[in-house]
């Protein structure tokens, strides 16, 4: 990374734990037994310690040692009359049960795009906030969605679909300073929408986008210092039954900013992940697999998981496909996303 370039400096949305990082005045490591030097104070434990585990679709970030571990945190959003309303509600681990609860995000919650905080790496969205403030500060909760999604000063490999069925997106909850939570959300639209498979006689490609967050793990990394959002392209084919025959992101970008505050793009230095299916999955239900690196120069994935469902009512049947993922890097990144993407009609 170029010593001018200021990563995410701007409060963007699903970075906003990383503000959390940038301003802790908490510094990590222990004092000299010798009583020669200055004083550090040791971190600030964080109650996420207790309860990570690898199955989680959710990263909990420390301030004060700047590191995340994945958190089983159970997430359902649902989108209430009028159209513009969300409902976010969060079931935490035993140990976090204060963080429980729902959360109701109306238009009076949408940030304005000014702020900037309805963009992940290079995707542009809606975001709200609970309580809604320019200068943001703990506790809040805040819900990102990408359905209607553009390009944010990239050139994309095809423009983000606009979703008719299913929305995603991230989630975030923040309840101290010290500590805050993100994770993925996928959800149907309206109750007409269905899962069912798509049938037909040949493969079919799905295109979208991914949305979410990539930071240090339990142990730090080398590569990345604080949480950080970050973007990419997927593709996805399926057989004429809806089974997964490949499925690939693109490359992933993250945001920065220049000295002199104009914005870029700088790829992460992962090979680009690939998601396996598992085979065992049962027509009109989830999509589930490993995520695993393609070939390539760059860190490994060395372990991830996804899940995914179909969209569309009885007449576009598995229209659009939708999901989560997580991953694990051998450079010491864990990261979470939601992805959406639409059935594209091969050109006769």
């Amino acid at each position: 990374m170029n010593s001018d370039r200021v990563p995410e400096s701007r409060p963007l949305r699903a970075t906003a734990i990383a503000l959390l990082l940038a301003t802790s005045l908490v510094a990590c490591g222990g004092g000299s037994s010798s009583g020669h030097g200055p004083f550090v104070p040791a971190p600030i434990a964080c109650d996420w310690a207790s309860v990570s585990s690898p199955d989680g679709f959710a990263i909990g970030m420390c301030a004060s040692t700047a590191t995340g571990v994945f958190v089983d945190v159970g997430s359902a959003v649902t989108m209430p009359l009028p159209t513009d309303s969300y409902n976010l509600t969060l079931d935490f681990p035993t140990a976090l049960d204060s963080n429980d609860g729902s959360t109701a995000f109306t238009s009076a919650n949408l940030t304005p795009p000014e702020w900037g905080r309805n963009l992940l790496g290079a995707l542009q969205g809606i975001s709200y906030e609970m309580p809604l403030d320019r200068d943001l500060k703990s506790p809040y909760a805040a819900l990102t969605d990408f359905h209607g999604a553009a390009g944010y000063l990239y050139g994309p490999p095809w423009l983000p679909p606009q979703l008719e069925y299913v929305r995603f997106g991230t989630w975030e909850k923040v309840p101290t300073g010290n500590e805050g939570f993100v994770g993925p959300w996928y959800a149907r639209t309206s109750g007409i929408v269905k899962n069912f498979w798509p049938l037909g006689s040949v493969d079919r490609v799905y295109r979208g986008y991914v949305a979410g967050a990539i930071g240090p793990g339990e142990d730090g990394s080398p590569y990345l210092q604080r949480l950080r959002s970050f973007s990419a392209p997927i593709e996805v084919v399926v057989d004429g039954n809806g089974r997964v025959v490949s499925a690939a992101l693109g490359t992933i970008v993250m945001p920065y900013y220049d000295a002199n505050a104009q914005p870029g793009f700088e790829a992460l230095a992962v090979d680009p992940p690939r998601l396996l299916p598992s085979m065992t999955d049962v027509p009109d239900g989830v999509l589930t697999g490993s995520v695993v690196s393609a070939a390539g120069p760059d860190a490994d994935v060395v372990d991830g998981r996804f899940e995914a469902h179909y969209f569309g009512p009885a007449a576009r049947r598995g229209h659009e496909l939708a999901g989560r993922l997580r991953l694990r890097t051998s450079n010491g990144l864990v990261a979470i996303g939601a992805f959406g993407a639409q059935f594209v009609p091969a050109v006769p």
